[in-house]
């Protein structure tokens, strides 16, 4: 190269993150605000107290380090403290970021009233789901029970990523390499159990390349169909929808039928989000 030709300057992270809708960063980031959310992230629903040895044990860090984050979580409210049994739990600081997160979501606020449509005329279950970690969090759930509206599954309701229809819609709507990147954490995280959970979202994926939904058995006696929901500007979502499942002669009919309400109800969602 001539010693006077321009050099090439890669793009900006901020660039690239506004072209590929990824968010990108080329520096590390803050390793204290990095762990001290991960403190945060080990209470879950129905795990409402933690003492210091069982954070270190769920986030993996080292006892000493788990204190300190912990005290400075204290001290700024996000986590409150028992003295008499030293137990954690969280601040009530999370109950205003929580609604923050909701009222805030214009994909929410587009998707609510189809959601409710299509819930209370079919008397099914739909859901509309964000990625957190290697879970996915119900944004909201609007439910419809043959007797009536029952939440058993609540805003905020955390399932596995890899091992619901749900999970596995939002990672068909990744693009390849963070797909490939999300996969990666995924297998670390279920290691010896990988294999066969690998296979599910495979077949996941290709059911979604094919149909545009991915199945599966929710639970004894309830099926979901579920799809990524893209829309430019806003986080990748996943939306599903519940049902009983019928006898099993007609079972296929019913995943195809509630297969194409969800891509439907999906696609009005994005035309009243544009």
């Amino acid at each position: 190269m001539p010693a006077d030709a321009p050099r090439s300057v890669p793009p900006s992270s901020r660039r690239r993150t506004r072209e590929s809708g990824v968010f990108v960063r080329d520096t590390p980031g803050v390793q204290s605000l990095e762990r001290g959310l991960q403190v945060l992230r080990a209470f879950r629903p129905g795990i409402t107290s933690l003492s210091n040895a069982e954070l270190a044990e769920r986030t993996g860090f080292p006892r000493a380090t788990v204190s300190r984050l912990a005290a400075t979580l204290v001290s700024a409210g996000f986590l409150d403290h028992e003295a008499a049994t030293g137990l954690y739990r969280l601040g009530a600081p999370f109950l205003g970021l929580g609604l923050a997160v909701r009222s805030g979501s214009a994909v929410l606020q587009a998707a609510l009233p189809f959601m409710r449509e299509v819930s209370e005329g079919q008397r099914i279950n739909v859901g509309l789901a964000l990625a957190d970690d290697c879970d996915v969090v119900y944004l909201d759930s609007v439910r419809k029970s043959q007797l009536g509206i029952f939440r058993h599954i609540i805003a905020g309701t955390r399932l596995p990523m890899a091992e619901t229809a749900l999970g596995q819609a939002w990672l068909a709507g990744l693009a390849p390499a963070a797909r490939k990147q999300m996969l990666s954490v995924l297998a670390q995280r279920y290691a010896d159990r990988w294999g066969p959970i690998r296979r599910e979202i495979s077949g996941a994926l290709a059911a979604i390349g094919r149909d545009g939904y991915c199945s599966r058995d929710h639970r004894s006696g309830v099926m979901a169909v579920a799809t990524p929901l893209a829309l430019p500007g806003h986080p990748l979502h996943a939306l599903n929808i519940s049902y009983r499942a019928p006898a099993d002669d007609k079972a296929h009919a019913a995943e195809c039928r509630y297969g194409e309400l969800l891509l439907q109800t999906a696609e009005r969602i994005r035309r009243a989000a544009a």
